[in-house]
């Protein structure tokens, strides 16, 4: 197989037979992460987990057709997976769902209590308002750096400002700020429950 580092990336619509390789490609992105670290006993689960974690999510979110994933030939280097403004909040039977999964994943974790309380204060400050929101964006560590977040971001940018609506994403990696700032993003909030770690949100108007 050719090194994707020496590849020419194209950023298109998610396609069905591509799932297993996007959720494992999140996992990579994000491992390790703090706030799943929060949850998790070791690295080991830690690094078991996130694939299910990004299973459920993407669970949610591929039924709205408002999935892209970056092609380096035929393998996946990342993906950007967003809900659009028609689905947000989630139904009452999408949300019962989407807990129904993440209990399931968080049973054998630790720390419950508190990841559940930083969990609801994250629903609590999510906007009401039409958005698109922004649930998962990762890149393959052999491209990070490289420009192909912002690649990934831009479809659905472009989407939110010919709707005249923002976006909106959380974050639970500080250093994510200035990065989706470079994209118009603002933080809205910065989330503490005590003895876990922070999440932040970010806001960006249409254009």
């Amino acid at each position: 197989m050719s090194d994707p580092r020496q590849s020419t990336l194209s950023v298109e619509p998610f396609v069905t037979g591509q799932r297993a390789e996007v959720e494992a490609v999140l996992a990579r992105a994000f491992w390790p992460d703090p706030l799943f670290g929060f949850f998790c006993r070791d690295l080991v689960i830690e690094h078991s987990m996130l694939p299910r974690v990004f299973a459920a999510f993407m669970a949610d979110a591929v039924p709205f057709d408002t999935t892209w994933v970056a092609n380096a030939g035929e393998r996946v280097m990342g993906a950007a997976v967003w809900i659009p403004p028609e689905g947000m909040p989630r139904s009452k039977k999408r949300d019962a769902l989407m807990q129904a999964r993440m209990a399931r994943i968080l049973l054998t974790g630790r720390n419950r209590r508190k990841g559940l309380a930083l969990l609801d204060a994250v629903d609590k400050v999510h906007p009401h308002d039409p958005h698109w929101y922004l649930v998962l964006l990762g890149t393959d560590p052999l491209v990070q750096g490289k420009g192909v977040g912002g690649q990934l971001l831009q479809p659905a940018l472009d989407r939110a400002d010919a709707d005249g609506v923002p976006c909106y994403l959380e974050t639970q990696k500080e250093r994510n700020l200035s990065f989706y700032a470079r994209f118009g993003f603002q933080q809205a909030d910065e989330l503490r429950v005590p003895g876990a770690p922070p999440v932040w949100t970010m806001r960006r108007e249409a254009r």
